[in-house]
C-alpha cells in the first residue's frame, strides 16, 4: 500500500484486500487463498484526509514504522483510550500512530493543533453496554 510507505515508511509483509466500500483487510501471504480472504485482519478504511488504520492495523504497520508515530505518556494514553481528541504539537499536518510504550491504539488526524481520536465510539468503554 503506497499510502503506508509514503506515510510511515514502512509496509508489513502482509496481503491487502478490499473488504466493502472503503476498507481494508490483510492476511499473512501464505494464507492469501479465497478461504483465508474471508478472514484477515481489519486494517482500515479509505477517509477524504488519508487512510484511517485500525488498532490491529496500527499493530501491523507500527512494528516497523520509521516516521509519523505518536508516542503518548501515560496520562495522555488514558485519555485517548477514553476517546478524547489530544491537543499536540506534532511536525505535520495528516494520520498519526498512537502508541504508548509497546502497546498501539490506532490512529488519529492531526489538523495542525489537535490530533483527532479516530477511534470508533463502539469500542470505547464509555459507550459499552
Amino acid at each position: 500500500m503506497e499510502f503506508l510507505e509514503r506515510r510511515f515508511g514502512y509496509v508489513p509483509e502482509v496481503h491487502f484486500f478490499p473488504s466493502g466500500k472503503r476498507k481494508v483487510r490483510a492476511v499473512v501471504k501464505e494464507g492469501s487463498d479465497v478461504k483465508a480472504h474471508l478472514k484477515g485482519v481489519y486494517v482500515g478504511k479509505k477517509a477524504p484526509y488519508g487512510f484511517i488504520i485500525s488498532i490491529e492495523g496500527s499493530y501491523l504497520v507500527g512494528k516497523g514504522a520509521k516516521r509519523n508515530v505518536v508516542e503518548l505518556d501515560e496520562l495522555s494514553f488514558r485519555r485517548w483510550m477514553l476517546g478524547e481528541d489530544l491537543e499536540l504539537n506534532l511536525p505535520e499536518k495528516g494520520i498519526y500512530l498512537v502508541r504508548f510504550q509497546e502497546a498501539f491504539a490506532g490512529s488519529g488526524y492531526y489538523d495542525g493543533k489537535i490530533l483527532k481520536n479516530l477511534m470508533p465510539r463502539v469500542r470505547l468503554p464509555k459507550y459499552q453496554g
